[in-house]
């Protein structure tokens, strides 16, 4: 048996672990620049808000209904799940982490799933303060299907007999078919396909003709037969990109030397996170004007490599090919390819290992990871906020930073 682990709308969710006062307060998320609303909880969904909307024009109902909102907060977000994550390995022999805020888990001979399931949202909301969902099914797409039962029941839904998967494929639409997308679900309606049970009635080799090999293997999963195992540990990523808008348009090269650099240490961290190493970097370099947008990009080869000044002295040489000072900029981004495992690269005869620079890389990460992000870093990657992302409602990271650290009086 799969369970499907899902964190009930996360980011929100997130915000209001720290803050008790926002119990049953309606609460969203907004994009980078404050620009757009990305996540809200049930409560502001209730109100009529949807994600997607602009912030400014959300704003009526917003101040009308007292509703609390945050600047995207990626750095606490980020630790939150990885704090789920590890509840979870805790909790069973394997753990596919499908998303930030779900994972997959290995309940193979487990009895009393229901129980252990309620045990399951239990221990998370008590080690993580973060309240979920929880699905347990035959294949992942029947986990997913009772995970969305479960959002309307009890928290908690198992899908274990015939009778019971029967059931659920008859009380889901097309629509919420997990992997079936809005222009599958129009087809599919179209033909005259409302339900889930309707969908595993489609001879097979029509499914595979139609919607390829994708739909034919979760169609066959909706039957239950498993179609992929759990991935314990996480594929690496094979491109790494960092990249955000300016607060205003930039026209000095200063100043895109800073940002760029910025990015470089972002996706460095990444790179170092799955011990892997990038030998191709490539930037881009987007301005504003003339009625519309344009952008540039540039790309280098080098040698295989995680170490941060080497990658941001490549960037920098990319930004002056791509700069010109007539023009105002809006966003750069960095992209890192050919990424491969440290430990399974392919030597280069001219270049070896130097571990000076690998000790200095290790006593960075070292730091920072204590005493937060960004606390030791290379002098031209400064963050300024003249240039920087605008978080104007940002909260603190009350898990990765000391100053931010909750303090408790009594």
């Amino acid at each position: 048996m799969i369970g499907l682990v899902d964190c009930e709308s996360f980011y929100c969710s997130c915000e209001r672990a720290f803050r008790p006062d926002l119990k049953k307060t309606p609460i969203i998320v907004l994009s980078n620049n404050d620009h757009w609303i990305i996540a809200l909880n049930f409560e502001a969904k209730n109100l009529g808000l949807k994600r997607g909307v602009r912030f400014k024009e959300a704003l009526p109902i917003i101040n009308e209904n007292s509703v609390v909102f945050f600047s995207s907060n990626y750095t606490l977000y980020s630790d939150i799940s990885w704090r789920v994550m590890e509840t979870l390995r805790d909790l069973s022999p394997g753990v596919e982490s499908y998303s930030i805020d779900e994972a997959f888990i290995d309940l193979s001979g487990f009895k009393n799933l229901a129980v252990y399931g309620e045990t399951i949202r239990r221990t998370i909301k008590k080690q993580t303060l973060i309240p979920t969902t929880v699905g347990i099914a035959p294949t992942k797409a029947l986990a997913k299907t009772a995970q969305r039962l479960a959002k309307k029941d009890t928290g908690i839904h198992v899908l274990e007999t015939q009778k019971e998967i029967a059931e659920a494929l008859e009380l889901t639409p097309v629509e919420d078919i997990w992997g079936i997308g809005r222009a599958y679900a129009e087809k599919l309606e179209a033909a005259g396909i409302k339900t889930a049970t309707e969908f595993i009635k489609i001879p097979g080799w029509i499914v595979k003709k139609e919607m390829t090999s994708v739909g034919w293997r979760l169609q066959r999963e909706l039957k239950g037969i498993p179609m992929a195992d759990l991935k314990i540990e996480a594929d690496p990523r094979k491109g790494i990109i960092s990249a955000r808008q300016f607060r205003s348009p930039v026209q000095e090269l200063s100043i895109l030397y800073e940002a760029i650099s910025y990015y470089a240490e972002l996706a460095v961290e990444k790179l170092r996170a799955q011990e892997c190493t990038t030998n191709s970097v490539t930037v881009s370099l987007e301005s504003s004007g003339s009625g519309g947008r344009n952008g540039r990009h540039a790309s280098i080869e080098i040698a295989p490599t995680d170490y941060l000044p080497d990658i941001i002295s490549a960037a920098r040489s990319l930004l002056k090919k791509l700069y010109s000072s007539d023009l105002e900029y809006w966003r750069t981004t960095i992209f890192l390819f050919g990424i491969e495992p440290i430990t399974g690269r392919q030597m280069n005869f001219f270049y070896g290992d130097n571990r000076k620079k690998t000790v200095l890389s290790e006593k960075v990460d070292e730091i920072n990871s204590k005493l937060g992000q960004h606390t030791v870093h290379p002098c031209g990657s400064e963050f300024r906020t003249d240039w920087g992302m605008r978080r104007a409602y940002l909260s603190p990271c009350y898990t990765t930073r000391i100053k931010d650290f909750p303090v408790a009086h009594w």
